[in-house]
C-alpha cells in the first residue's frame, strides 16, 4: 500500500506546483487592490454584452486574429452571442461590478451578476437579439501570458477596461480618494476652495455656466461662472488652481 501511496502523493506536489507556477507572476495584495478599486462601483457599457457566463472577450496583448477590431474584440463573435443569446447589459445601462477573478492570464469583471450562463438561453433565442435577460454579463480581458502585479495596477487596469466600458465614475472615485481631506470635504459639500484643481471643481459643483479666459504674463488664468440656488459663483484659476473664489 505505502507503494502506491508514493505516486499518488508527488502527482498532488505536481499539480500544487503547476498552480503555484501559473499564479506567481501576481500577488494576493495586487489582486486584493484592483478588487477593492472596481466592487460594487457603477460602470456603463460601450456596447450590448451577451446574457451568458462566457461574457465578451477582449485581447489585450498584440495577438492577431482574424475579426479583432483594434479595441481587441471579435465582433462577429459577439453579434452571434448577443443573436443567440440575448442582452445581459444594455450600452450606456448603469451597472455595478459585482466580482473581479484574477487568473493566470486573464481578469474576468462580472458587471450586474456576471451572466446567467446557458439557462434559458433557448427563450432568447427564441425572442432575438434586443431581448434583455436578468443576471448581468462580464468582461474578460484575455493577455496570451502570465499576469504580473503591473498589470493589474488599478489605473492601468481601469484604464485598460475603458476600451469597452464608461469608468469614468470609477476614475471620479479614485481621484477623490487620493485627495487632501480639506478638498474631499468641499466636494461632499458641493462648494470651492482655494487649491482645488479644474478636476475637483468639477466633481463639486459640475461643469460651469460660463468660462472666460483670461489675458495673463504670469501663466495661465481662466474664470469659470455658477448661478447656484439664486448666489452667483465666481472662481479664478491660475495655472490649473483655484486661486479665489467670489460668492454674490
Amino acid at each position: 500500500m505505502r507503494i502506491k501511496s508514493v505516486p499518488i502523493f508527488l502527482a498532488g506536489l505536481a499539480i500544487l506546483s503547476v498552480g503555484a507556477k501559473c499564479r506567481a507572476g501576481v500577488s494576493k495584495v495586487a489582486q486584493e487592490n484592483l478588487s477593492k478599486v472596481l466592487l460594487g462601483k457603477g460602470i456603463k457599457p460601450l456596447l450590448n454584452l451577451p446574457a451568458t457566463k462566457e461574457g465578451i472577450d477582449v485581447y489585450v496583448g498584440k495577438e492577431r486574429r482574424e475579426h479583432l477590431d483594434e479595441r481587441g474584440i471579435d465582433m462577429k463573435e459577439l453579434t452571434k452571442y448577443l443573436k443567440s443569446k440575448g442582452v445581459g447589459v444594455q450600452a450606456g445601462e448603469s451597472d455595478i461590478v459585482t466580482e473581479v477573478k484574477v487568473d493566470s492570464n486573464r481578469v474576468e469583471i462580472h458587471i450586474g451578476g456576471g451572466g446567467e450562463g446557458r439557462r434559458g438561453s433557448s427563450h432568447a433565442n427564441k425572442v432575438g437579439a434586443a431581448y434583455l435577460r436578468a443576471g448581468g454579463s462580464r468582461v474578460n480581458f484575455l493577455y496570451g501570458r502570465n499576469l504580473t502585479d503591473g498589470d493589474i495596477e488599478p489605473k492601468k487596469f481601469v484604464g485598460l477596461m475603458a476600451r469597452v466600458l464608461d469608468v469614468s465614475a470609477i476614475q471620479e472615485s479614485e481621484a477623490e480618494t487620493q485627495m487632501p481631506a480639506e478638498f474631499k470635504a468641499a466636494i461632499r459639500s458641493n462648494t470651492v476652495i482655494e487649491g482645488m484643481t479644474y478636476e475637483m471643481v468639477l466633481l463639486s459643483m459640475g461643469n460651469p455656466d460660463q468660462k472666460k479666459i483670461n489675458d495673463s504674463t504670469t501663466g495661465l488664468s481662466e474664470t469659470w461662472y455658477y448661478l447656484k440656488e439664486g448666489h452667483r459663483w465666481v472662481v479664478d484659476f491660475s495655472d490649473g488652481k483655484v486661486s479665489k473664489v467670489r460668492v454674490f
